[in-house]
């Protein structure tokens, strides 16, 4: 079975004016399909660098990223949009919504740039948030959606292009803790229920705790996966 995620010695190191800022050195990564991993470290230990790699949104200086198979290296900026479109699924802590668009809108526009016919977008779209607890408000406005369900919404909108791996970035850090916990517990059963990968970036060790391969990040660099959670 091929691994969505392989990364092999990557290190990143941003240039500041004369100086030169190290953020990850020699990652080494495996993540196989269905996979739950979370990556928890403190501020300023390279997680959103890790992140932004991951999600094709940076390139690293050294080392060897292959996503799905794929050494994204030899990608050009068209083709990583195309694998970000097709294979990707992001949910960050406050996920930006188009506000003039209904949860609906928002959840098709994935679909809709790969070329989907609107009406097929907004059906799946619909369906979709229906099997997410959420056909009451898929016409409403972001601004007329509670925080929970706008964190639902950005679930939706992640998992509507099937992709091979999901990206969460602090996805409960804006929730109270009940929510947070229903939030949690959503992804888990995505997670197993579709087979796509998930990698959660979080603070909270409890959280972290319930993955399968916990990592720690800590000045750039990544320890050994901590032992399998129970699920």
């Amino acid at each position: 079975m091929t691994p969505v995620i392989q990364l092999e010695g990557i290190g990143k190191t941003y240039r500041v004016g004369p100086l030169s800022v190290p953020a990850l050195h020699g990652v080494t990564l495996e993540v196989q399909p269905g996979a739950f991993v979370a990556i928890s470290g403190p501020s300023g230990s390279g997680k959103s660098t890790l992140l932004n790699l991951l999600g094709l949104l940076d390139r690293p200086n050294a080392g060897v990223y292959r996503l799905d198979g794929r050494d994204v290296a030899s990608a050009s900026d068209d083709e990583l949009t195309l694998m970000r479109n097709r294979k990707l699924g992001f949910i960050f802590q406050a996920s930006p919504m188009l506000p003039r668009l209904t949860a609906e809108e928002n959840v098709a526009v994935p679909l809709l740039y790969r070329g989907v016919n609107p009406g097929e977008a907004g059906t799946a779209a619909r369906q979709l948030l229906g099997r997410l607890g959420l056909a009451a408000v898929s016409h409403h406005l972001p601004s007329e959606i509670s925080g929970g369900q706008l964190q639902r919404v950005a679930i939706a909108r992640a998992l509507i292009g099937q992709p091979k791996l999901i990206l969460a970035d602090e996805p409960t850090a804006a929730l109270d803790v009940h929510t947070a916990g229903e939030m949690l517990a959503l992804l888990q059963q995505l997670n197993r229920e579709t087979g796509a990968a998930l990698v959660l970036i979080t603070h909270n060790p409890a959280i972290a705790a319930r993955a399968d391969h916990h990592y720690t990040l800590a000045a750039g660099c990544l320890s050994p996966p901590e032992a399998l959670a129970v699920r």
